[in-house]
């Protein structure tokens, strides 16, 4: 009998040790192993971060439609500035290709123009040009930066900054350019979005002043993303290792328990196997 006791003993503490050590929750598959086994809810996600997906998800392609106003620093003072003059704005495309890196950070690169205004007249068949401006542009998602990512959400805002060049096709002159923008994205399925791009952009002097130095465009198409779109929450480790540890101290709590009423049995088995021998 005591033998059958020691044993016990033996193994409880030894089980006992087992458990304190750190549970590796890396090891489990993410398919609810670690729910079933600890009775315990690991689904657990921290509010701002995701899983970084491979270089090949979060792909997009748009293609819009863009009504663009120019303006020059030395177009003659007469002319009017309001954007809705017909010597001043012309109707253009905006083609895009891009990658979100994470939720809050994207990249893109921007081909738009071919159909322009040179601004040095009120005659629109004086003004008119050919153009192309290709920019690489920083996108900046403040929703889901501010309030964390939400595949859900129908509205993004997304303002961002870009560097590049516009060169005016009819006279064959190059400049360097920047813009600034804010980019309103809705949903309309996991696939397909449409935008409104509202954007300034400027232009360098150049030597005979034909590229148009500034412009305000307003562009309206869709999205298209391409392969996975979405983004997986990285799961809280912090959180689901405490549930794991008042697991691990309840489990080492029992375990303590029944060693005292092991203990206690033994104690009343050797005092009445003394009581019998006597």
């Amino acid at each position: 009998m005591k033998k059958i006791f020691s044993i016990t003993f033996g193994l409880l503490v030894a089980i006992g040790a087992m458990a304190q050590d750190d549970i590796d929750i890396s090891s489990l598959e993410d398919d609810g192993q670690m729910e079933k086994q600890s009775g315990w809810n690991t689904n657990a996600v921290r509010h701002n971060n995701v899983v970084t997906n491979s270089f090949f998800s979060n792909w997009f392609v748009s293609a819009s439609m863009a009504a663009s106003a120019f303006y020059a620093d030395d177009e003659p003072e007469s002319l009017s500035g309001s954007p809705f003059k017909g010597f001043r704005n012309n109707l253009g495309l905006s083609l895009a290709i891009g990658k979100w890196f994470t939720p809050g950070l994207g990249l893109r690169t921007k081909l738009n123009g071919f159909w322009g205004r040179n601004v040095i007249s009120d005659k629109a068949s004086d003004n008119s040009i050919k153009y192309l401006a290709l920019q690489e542009q920083a996108l900046f998602n403040l929703c889901n930066m501010l309030y964390g990512y939400n595949p859900s959400r129908k509205y993004n805002f997304i303002p961002y900054v870009g560097f590049g060049f516009s060169r005016n096709i009819s006279y064959n002159e190059n400049s360097l350019s920047y813009s600034v923008g804010l980019l309103n994205n809705l949903a309309l399925s996991q696939k397909l979005s449409l935008h409104l791009d509202v954007n300034y952009s400027r232009s360098q002097k150049t030597a005979s002043r034909l590229v148009p130095l500034s412009t305000l465009n307003m562009e309206i198409g869709i999205t298209y993303n391409i392969g996975g779109g979405k983004w997986k929450k990285a799961p809280d480790a912090e959180a689901i290792h405490e549930m794991y540890q008042m697991e691990i101290e309840a489990i080492n709590a029992q375990l303590e328990d029944e060693r005292m009423e092991n203990e206690n049995l033994r104690q009343q088995l050797e005092s009445k196997g003394e009581n019998e021998d006597n």
